[in-house]
């Protein structure tokens, strides 16, 4: 969800939490169209990193990924939301959906839908899932808490 112009006030969260819930029923119910089954479950997470798999090997135009990316970025969002207590918000900085933790950490899985089909497999969804749901990262990934630097947890000792 972008804004089209500099002059119209951003969405609020509660807009944006609906136009994200709406856009991730549609990619289920279109994906089921095409005989994927995705659900609201988290055991159907794993779905989602195969469907972006065999969607990147057809080689589709353009304007075809960006619209899977917003429905399979909405849907990893929504499930996020869903199986946790995060929620969607608008970020004013990046101009972008997000769904934020209640400790206020910032996800952004419109750009990870992004990077699981632009660059493959690195950048496994499920993870970005589990790591989201549960605050612990799967065995084997890189996902790991942002810390303050060293100096600056030095200074706040000060």
């Amino acid at each position: 969800m972008r804004r089209k112009s500099q002059q119209e006030p951003p969405p609020s969260d509660a807009e944006t939490a609906e136009y994200m819930r709406r856009l991730a029923e549609l990619f289920v119910e279109h994906t089921l169209e095409d005989g994927y089954s995705f659900d609201w479950e988290p055991a159907f997470i794993h779905h989602l990193d195969n469907y972006c798999t065999e969607f990147a090997a057809s080689k589709p135009s353009f304007e075809i990924t960006h619209s899977v990316i917003m429905g399979a970025g909405a849907y990893l969002g929504e499930m996020i939301v869903r199986n946790s207590d995060w929620t969607w918000v608008y970020c004013t900085v990046e101009n972008a959906a997000a769904v934020e933790s209640p400790d206020g950490l910032r996800g952004y899985p419109h750009n990870k839908a992004a990077k699981r089909i632009n660059n493959g497999t690195e950048h496994e969804l499920e993870a970005f899932f589990t790591y989201a749901v549960t605050g612990g990262a799967p065995h084997g990934t890189t996902a790991r808490i942002a810390k303050p630097s060293w100096w600056q947890r030095l200074r706040s000792q000060a």
